[in-house]
C-alpha cells in the first residue's frame, strides 16, 4: 500500500510528456492536502460550547477581548495545529499545576486547571471551536460595554 503510493508520487522516466500530468496530480493532493474547512457550530457540544463561554468570560473579564479576536481571526485555519500543540505541553502543565498550589494561585493571579485546559485543547480540535469562541467575545463584549453595544464613529461625533 505505501509503495503504491509513493510510485504516484514519483517523477516518471520520460519528462517529456509526462511532467505535466505528474506536476497536476501533485498540485491536486497538495491542494486538497491543505483546504481550509469552515465548520459550524452544530459540530460541538453542549459541554464544548459551555467551556467556549467560560474561556470567552475570562477574556473579557481580563479585557483582552479586542487582542483576543485579532489573534484568533489571525490562526483561524491553524486552530488544529494549535491543539496539538496544547497536547504537546500537557505534561508541563501537569508539573506546573503541582507547584501552583491553592495558597499561591491569588498572589500569581491566576490558577491553574488542568481539566479545563483538556476540554479546551479538545474542543480546539474542531474547525467550528475559533469561530464560536469570537462570537461569545464578542457577545459578552457588547453586554459589558455601557449602553449595550460598540458605538460606531458616526454616533460618538453626534
Amino acid at each position: 500500500m505505501g509503495v503504491t503510493a509513493t510510485k504516484s508520487l514519483t517523477m516518471p522516466e520520460d519528462t517529456s510528456s509526462g511532467k505535466s500530468s505528474w506536476l497536476q496530480r501533485l498540485r491536486a493532493e497538495l491542494g486538497h492536502a491543505f483546504t481550509v474547512e469552515r465548520g459550524t457550530e452544530d459540530e460541538l457540544t453542549e459541554e464544548e460550547l459551555e467551556t467556549l463561554e467560560k474561556l470567552a468570560e475570562r477574556v473579557v473579564k481580563m479585557n483582552m477581548a479586542v487582542p483576543a479576536i485579532m489573534f484568533l481571526e489571525s490562526v483561524r485555519p491553524l486552530n488544529y495545529l494549535g491543539s496539538q500543540v496544547m497536547l504537546f505541553f500537557r505534561p508541563l502543565l501537569g508539573i506546573a499545576s503541582e507547584t501552583v498550589s491553592l495558597a499561591t494561585a491569588p498572589l500569581l493571579g491566576f490558577s491553574v486547571d488542568v481539566k479545563f485546559y483538556n476540554r479546551l485543547q479538545e474542543v480546539l480540535e474542531k474547525r467550528a471551536s475559533v469561530e464560536a469562541l469570537i462570537v461569545r467575545i464578542e457577545r459578552k463584549l457588547e453586554d459589558t460595554t455601557p449602553g449595550g453595544c460598540l458605538d460606531s464613529p458616526e454616533e460618538s461625533r453626534k
